[in-house]
This record gives structure tokens, sequence and C-alpha cells, in this order.
């Protein structure tokens, strides 16, 4: 990006220089503070030399009253050549950078900022500002260390203006500095995040950077804060996508990531229907209707041939097995409740849930849970899958407080990961609802 189409170096430090006219030297004492008014410190005093105040005199005029920038910057050599001591360093540098705005010319400009840098009578807060205007001009010319020295040089006077932490980063990156990148970066958000806001350009690039290190697990926690200020399938795709690849998760885990992908219509590419079907299908077609649904949609959106031979095969298995599970499912219910192993009640609701008729799989999940742990086959405890089901047929359901209570119960790791994001997807959904309410008030 260009940093020069933003901070322009129109950069214009007449504000501060001393007035023109003679530089006189004022010895007035400064006034005594009136009772009750505070009075304004006096600027601090200069003391020009004789031979600087002749050659600078003319050049000045030249800008300021013949509006010849071009003239002023042909004869400024004879201001540098007169200059000889601190005050009249800081007057020339300013001078030069007034002569280049008009002229446009960053390098005569840079010449003037290097005059203000190298005196120690300039002002603190104009160093800091021309330090960082020098770092925009490297960066600009992509001289990136150069960027970076005095990019860092200016946040060390205490510049904390300019987004300077995120382009000290992108100096940084750019001579493959991606650790040090990646604190700064880290920086940038902190300041945004003490603002109350989140700059997404800047977290999208620091996103990149996590990418590069294959520090999936911090990527994932920067979309995580996008997708909080903004329900946006292309965010929601990247938060999960990275997620996903942060930890290890088992299949029935990986299918309720899935699920949300689907729900917040984050669902990109063929690769990701099939990891879809694959969690759907690990033993088998066990959600036949969901199979069916899924790449339906899949084929709808064109992400998949319906020529494809191997997702019309899998299509064709999973449609061939959907009217018999239609057609048995309503029987499984009362067997299922009677059942004193919960298990039992968790796998029917399972079934209900791929159907979405959430209303029979919440009664069921709480049915289940309602008789105690549930044991799987081999021992292994599904109580929490069990209640994370319940908590996403709720929120299914609309009753999204109800829905936050069960994932909160999670003890699980994964699953405690895995409903961080579906709550962030109900607290959209909450205010989504909040809309036509809202709305009918106002009327």
């Amino acid at each position: 990006m260009k940093l020069v189409s933003k901070f322009a170096l129109a950069l214009s430090l007449a504000a501060v220089s001393a007035a023109p006219a003679a530089f006189a030297q004022s010895d007035e004492k400064p006034k005594k503070e009136k009772k009750g008014k505070k009075v304004a410190p006096a600027a601090p005093k200069r003391n020009y030399s004789k031979p600087f105040i002749a050659a600078y005199m003319p050049v000045a005029n030249m800008l300021n009253k013949t509006k010849d920038a071009i003239a002023a910057k042909a004869a400024f050599s004879t201001v540098v050549a007169a200059i000889g001591n601190d005050d009249d360093r800081y007057e020339a540098g300013i001078l030069a950078i007034n002569i280049g705005a008009p002229l446009k010319d960053l390098a005569f400009q840079e010449q003037g900022i290097d005059l203000l840098i190298a005196s120690p009578s300039t002002p603190l807060d104009v160093k800091r500002q021309v330090m960082f205007q020098k770092g925009s001009i490297a960066y600009d010319s992509k001289r990136f260390a150069d960027a970076e020295k005095n990019m860092v040089d200016a946040y060390n006077l205490g510049n904390r203006a300019d987004n300077i932490e995120f382009y000290i980063s992108n100096a940084m990156a750019q001579q493959s500095k991606d650790v040090e990148a990646i604190a700064w970066i880290g920086k940038a958000i902190d300041v945004n995040k003490a603002a109350g806001s989140v700059n997404k350009v800047i977290v999208l690039r620091a996103a990149n950077l996590y990418v590069k290190a294959k520090n999936y697990a911090g990527a994932a926690d920067l979309f995580k804060d996008l997708i909080v200020a903004e329900n946006n399938p292309d965010y929601w795709h990247d938060a999960l996508a990275f997620f996903d690849r942060s930890r290890d998760f088992n299949p029935e885990e990986s299918l309720d990531i899935m699920r949300l992908l689907r729900a917040t219509n984050g669902l990109r590419f063929q690769q990701e229907y099939a990891a879809y079907l694959d969690s759907l299908s690990y033993i088998g077609v066990r959600y036949p209707a969901e199979a069916v649904s899924v790449l339906d949609e899949a084929f709808d959106k064109g992400v998949i041939s319906r020529n494809n031979v191997t997702f019309s095969e899998r299509y064709n298995e999973a449609k061939s097995r959907l009217a018999e599970d239609t057609r048995t499912l309503p029987g499984t219910i009362a067997p299922a409740k009677a059942s004193p192993k919960p298990i039992l009640s968790s796998l029917t609701a399972d079934s209900f849930f791929s159907h979405k008729d959430y209303k029979t799989a919440k009664d069921l999940y709480q049915s289940a849970l309602s008789k105690g742990a549930v044991l799987d086959k081999d021992g292994g405890d599904q109580t929490d899958r069990t209640r994370f089901r319940l908590a996403m047929s709720k929120a299914m359901l609309g009753d999204y407080a109800g829905a936050k209570v069960d994932f909160a119960m999670m003890n699980n790791p994964n699953r405690k990961a895995i409903a961080e994001y579906w709550n962030i997807y109900i607290d959209h959904l909450s205010k989504l609802a909040a809309i036509p309410v809202a709305a009918a008030l106002a009327t």
C-alpha cells in the first residue's frame, strides 16, 4: 500500500517556524498568570546567526511572496551553506519541507527532514512527526530496512498515531522478519482493541503472517475477532478453516464444525463438502438425509458437478437409504425413550437432527441426559457430545439463551473450543431476531 497517498508530504510546517520578518528576537518577559486564567507558555527563543538570516530571507520570499518554489529550491543551497547553529538548522529544515510540498518533491523534503532530525532545537512533537514521514518515504521507495528504522525511531520518540505499529510490521515482513512482524502487528491490534474497534485490514494482515508461520491457532483467534465484529460468510469460512487445522478433532467434532460452517454459509470448496460427507459417513451412511441435503446444496451452487462420478455415487447411495430411513425413524422414538441406556436416546436424536427435526432431537437429547452419563458401547463418555447437540438443537429452534446454558457446560476441551464459535453465531442470530422487535416498537 502507498503511504504517500495517505500521508502525502504536502507536509507544511510553516506553522511552527519562526516569523520570517527579520527573525526578530523578543526580549519580552513572559506574562504572569492572572488569577483564574492560564497564560500560554512562550514560544522558545531562537538565536539565528546573522549570515543565516541573510541567506534565508531571499529564499523564503521566493516561496511565500512570489510563490516560486522552483526558484526557492534552486537557491536553497545558499541557506544550507549559511547554517551556523542548531536553530539555523531547524529553520532550514522547515523551509526545505515547505519548498518541496508544492513541487511534490519527496527527495527534497527528505533533505529538510534530515535537517530537523539533526537539530536539537527541533521540538519533540515535530521530530516524531517528521521521523515517521521519513519512514513513509523510505517505505514507498521500497527501502524497507530504512522504513523500519525510521518508524521504530518515531515510535520510540512517542509516535502512536498513523497506525505506526502496522507499518513497522509491514516493513519487517517485507524483509522476511516474520517473528518481529507478528510481534509488531500484535501491538497494532492491541491499540485498536483498546480503542474498542477492529481494523479488518490489520487483522487480515496479521492472520496472513500467522498462516505463513503455520500458526493456525493464532490465525483462528484473529479471525474470531472478525466474526465477532461482522457476520460475514467469508470470515466464517476462514475462521473455521484455520480453527479446524489448529487442533485434532474426531469425526463427531469435525461434523459439528462443518454444520456451523454450513449454517453460516461458509462452505466454499469441493474438498470441504467432501470433508462434510466424510464426517457424516465415517461408519457407513449414518445420516442419509443430511448427506443428500449437503450434496444438493453443492450441486445447486455449482461447487460440485452432478457429473462427478465420485460424488454422484455417494449421492445415489445416500438417496437409496433415505426413503427407508425416513419411513422407520418415527418408530424409534418410543424404544429410545424407554431404554435405560442413555446412548440409545442420544443416537436416535442424532438421526432426527440430521433430518432437521430439531424439536424431536431436543426431546431425545434431554431424555438421554436425564438418565445419567451417556456412555457408548465401548464405555466412552458421550455426555458432552449429547449436551452439545442439545444446545445446537435449541439454537436451531431459536432458544438462544437455553443453547448458551448448555454450551457453557462443556468439559471436553475441543467441545469447549467449538462452543465458542457456536456462541458467536448465536449472538448474531440474537441480533437479527431483535431487529423486527425494535422496528415494531418504533412504529
